[in-house]
Parts: C-alpha cells; structure tokens; sequence
C-alpha cells in the first residue's frame, strides 16, 4: 500500500486496483510517424544559431532555448523551460514519461522508439541543463500486442518497464514524484523531441505527436500535427471505415467526447483522436450493487455510493465520502456493467465544489 498527499488529503492507492486492459496499440505504434502539418516549413527561432550537442552550449542557455521554443510537456501542459529550471534548483533526476497505459494511445512511446536519436539528445541536453545525476525512461510493461520489440535501453540510457494495472502511473497534479527517496521530475518524451530540435535544430515547437486510432480509423497511426489542425483534418488523412458515433479527443479512458469536429482543434497536450462506432443498444441501466466499480478504485473511493448520494442531493453525505481524492483514471466506468458515467458525474461533482469553494 502507498500513501500519497494531495491537497492536503492523504490518498491511500491500493496496488492490486484499477483494470487490466487489452491495449489495442498496433498497428499504429509500428508504423512510421508521419507529418501533417498545415506549414510548408517548419519556423525558427529568432536570434539562435543552432549547435551540434550540449557540449556546445552550458544548462543556461539550454533552458533559455527551451523558453524561446515555447516547448510545452504533453503530459501536463507546462513550459518546458520551468520545469527545467525547478528541476534544477531542487537538484532532481530525470524520468521520462513514454508509458501511454491507456489503450490505443502510444503517442510517446512511439515517437521514443521511432526517433531515438532525438529523443535521446533531448534527453542529453536536459541532463546538462539540470545537473540530474540520473536519467530514466518509463515505459509500460503489460502490452502484449507489440510488434516492436521494446529496448533495454535507449542511446545509453537505461528503459524501465513498470508493470501492474491500469493506471500503472499515478499522476500527481505537478510534475514531481518521488523514485527510490529520491525527487524526480517526469518530463514527457516529446516535449524532449521539441528541446533536441530546438537547441540543435533552431526549430520553433509548433506541432505535436498524436495517435490517431479507433474502430473506426481505416489507417492507424502515430502523426506529427500542426497546432491548431482541426480534429476533421487529421481524420481524413487516416480514413474512416465506418461513420463513428463518438470521437473521443485524448485517451479513451480520461479523453472528451466531441461533437464539432470541424471547431475542435489540436492542442500542445493533444495525446490522441479516436474513433469508434458503439451499439446503440449499450446504453445506461441501473445501477446492480455490483461494487465493481469500489473494486477497481485505486484511490480507495466507493463511487456507487458516491453517485447515489449526488442523484438523491444528499450533500451530507458526500461530505464523508473523500470524493475530491478521486484521481480522474475513469475505472469506476470502465468497469461498471451498467454503463453508467460514475467518473464523469464524480469530476463534475469535484470541479463544482471546487469554484465554489
């Protein structure tokens, strides 16, 4: 059992919960990363003249490039030159974020293998830039449809496979966790392809790495898209199918469903778009006391019994129900025979008491 603090609320994450699920990689993690992108060329940045390697350039002028990039971290949405900087001065090691334990997606596990020589100069400079003693990669152990072979290690630096169920990684709200009792900064995959072009390159981030997947994708891919692409765009040049009756911007498990796919654009923490057709006859039924859903929460929560009481309005008794430790991972429906939205309704429960609060 692990005990973790999260506004001033002591989570208890119980190792065995959460589900375990066919992750429906391939065929897009093979395939080639191709580039959409809405610029016949990519733009540089002002002022830089580009250098070959970190032993070109000192960690100040690193983070410095980082800013001038507008580098933004797929896995949380901040400037990469912050966290570099916060790294720093803490004296940190480095983790790096290509564990994509959601299915379909494998938005940074793919761009690691397919662009080693990259993301391993990101890493590198990175390192410079901090003065971490120690750079890890993470990556998902329990995929079993892998037509790539997962390396050991990547241009030297060592591959850590983390096993166990969905969600294998417990997301903390910032950037920081905790390896061995020693502070450690995650730092996505991508956002370390960005920094390695930028300082050596002289190249403005202004695409990301998405996997475009579904049922319904005739073609799945991982793509380099241009921010700002519309979701419409970037579904006709993978091809449906099949017309889907939901498109799902991010993961399946914590992504959105949209419906305007013309006026829902790519984003810098855009991981993936989704297509899937679902039978209609597989609708909401009644909640059956099952208590699967209380089985798989690894944040310990009962969300039956929390959904029960928000459909009754019975705020005294959420007030004991620990409900603002739920951690978004989406179990609770994933697992609920009933199909019921129990996370949906717990996140907008969380973020009402939040603006009110």
């Amino acid at each position: 059992m692990e005990l973790k603090k999260k506004n001033g609320f002591l989570r208890i994450f119980q190792g065995s919960k959460g589900v375990l699920m066919e992750q429906n990689k391939e065929p897009a993690l093979s395939r080639e990363i191709r580039l959409l992108s809405s610029t016949a060329r990519r733009q540089e940045i002002p002022d830089w003249e580009p250098v070959t390697g970190p032993e070109e350039i000192d960690g100040d002028e690193i983070i410095r490039v980082a800013r001038m990039a507008r580098i933004v971290d797929e896995r949380d949405g901040l400037p990469l030159y912050k966290k570099l900087t916060v790294c720093r001065k803490a004296g940190m090691d480095i983790q790096v974020d290509a564990v994509d334990d959601e299915p379909y997606i494998s938005s940074q596990l793919g761009p690691l293998l397919h662009m080693k020589q990259a993301c391993a100069g990101g890493m590198r400079l990175a390192q410079k830039a901090t003065g971490a003693q120690e750079v890890t990669i993470l990556v998902y152990r329990n995929i079993a449809d892998l037509e790539l072979r997962i390396p050991r290690t990547v241009e030297g630096f060592q591959v850590r496979k983390i096993g166990g169920v969905y969600p294998a990684e417990i997301r903390p709200d910032g950037p920081y966790t905790e390896n061995e009792g020693r502070k450690t900064m995650l730092i996505g995959a991508c956002a370390l392809i960005h920094l390695y072009r930028a300082v050596c390159e002289g190249i403005l981030q202004t695409t990301v790495f998405i996997t475009v997947s579904g049922n319904c994708v005739a073609g799945p891919c991982n793509l380099e898209v241009s921010m700002g692409m519309t979701v419409t765009d970037v579904l006709d040049r993978c091809g449906l199918s099949e017309n889907p009756t939901r498109i799902v911007v991010g993961g399946s498990m914590t992504g959105e469903s949209v419906e305007d796919t013309d006026q829902t654009r790519i984003t810098a923490t855009t991981r993936a778009v989704l297509a899937f057709r679902e039978d209609e006859r597989d609708k909401q039924y009644l909640c059956i006391s099952c208590g699967l859903c209380a089985e798989a929460c690894p944040a310990d929560l009962n969300p039956m019994l929390i959904y029960r009481a928000m459909e009754m309005g019975r705020g005294d008794l959420l007030q004991n129900m620990d409900y603002q430790n739920c951690i978004e991972c989406m179990c609770c429906s994933y697992r609920c025979p009933a199909k019921l939205n129990l996370a949906a309704a717990i996140s907008s429960l969380k973020r009402k008491k939040g603006e009110t609060s």
